[in-house]
């Protein structure tokens, strides 16, 4: 079975997983009332006082909360279950002892598990935050909103896309980690916690290696950048560790 296979049979696998499947359907459907709602809120907003006081209006306001907090741990819970899936169902000992390469299948699932997250959490996230906009549009002048927000990030010596980038790149950083405290523990119960651990142990690292920049005195582009450098070479260090325990584990 070659890498290729391995990563559609992977996409397969998770397509037909139902409980998870529903669940991120019911938090979709769940994202877009609220949003409906709130945009709606947004669109006729001339046409509404006294919102304090209505009760129905505090009560979506802690819907809403409690949705943003829910589509969270949805979203940082269930990349673990991806990559333990596998371990749990004794299906990764039938790989391996049908001859499937492990260094193929580390990749091909770790690739599948980074693809399958991003666009869940685009459907999630993105389809809110468009129709959002798209009221905003008809509302408020969203280039001097966007400019002015630009402007604050400016000021505090960032770029907006740098700010992307960063959040872009700890993403991947924290489903790296995920991935290696679930390989490290073939997905037992104290993933979690080991989770936690290496996120400690890197935090650690960084903060030494941030007295670099500012020793240095440099600009805090150069500071964003360095940091983004730091992330990018721990993540990879994690893959290694990740690759290393996947080739050498007794399955």
């Amino acid at each position: 079975m070659t890498g290729t296979q391995i990563f559609k049979m992977e996409l397969f696998k998770y397509v037909r997983d139902k409980t998870y499947i529903m669940s991120t359907g019911i938090l979709a459907v769940i994202n877009i009332f609220v949003t409906i709602y709130f945009t709606n809120i947004i669109d006729n907003y001339t046409q509404y006082s006294g919102l304090e006081d209505n009760y129905f209006f505090g009560f979506m306001v802690v819907f809403l909360v409690l949705t943003i907090f829910a589509n969270m741990i949805f979203m940082f819970l269930y990349p673990f279950h991806l990559v333990s899936m596998d371990y749990k169902n004794n299906v990764m000992s039938m790989l391996v002892s049908s001859g499937v390469n492990r260094t193929q299948l580390f990749f091909a699932k770790i690739g599948a598990i980074f693809l399958w997250t991003i666009l869940l959490t685009l459907v999630l996230v993105f389809i809110p935050f468009a129709l959002i906009l798209f009221k905003l549009l008809q509302v408020v002048d969203v280039q001097s909103l966007i400019s002015g927000i630009t402007q604050g990030i400016n000021m505090a010596g960032f770029s907006f896309l740098g700010m992307m980038v960063s959040s872009f790149i700890s993403y991947i950083n924290s489903l790296v980690i995920i991935a290696t405290a679930t390989i490290m523990l073939k997905g037992n119960s104290l993933t979690f916690f080991l989770f936690i651990g290496l996120g400690m142990v890197q935090s650690a690292v960084a903060s030494l290696l941030s007295f670099v920049p500012l020793s240095l005195n440099f600009s805090m582009t150069g500071i964003l950048i360095m940091n983004n450098l730091i992330t990018v070479v721990m993540t990879l260090i994690f893959i290694l560790i990740s690759l290393h325990f996947m080739k050498t584990q007794n399955l």
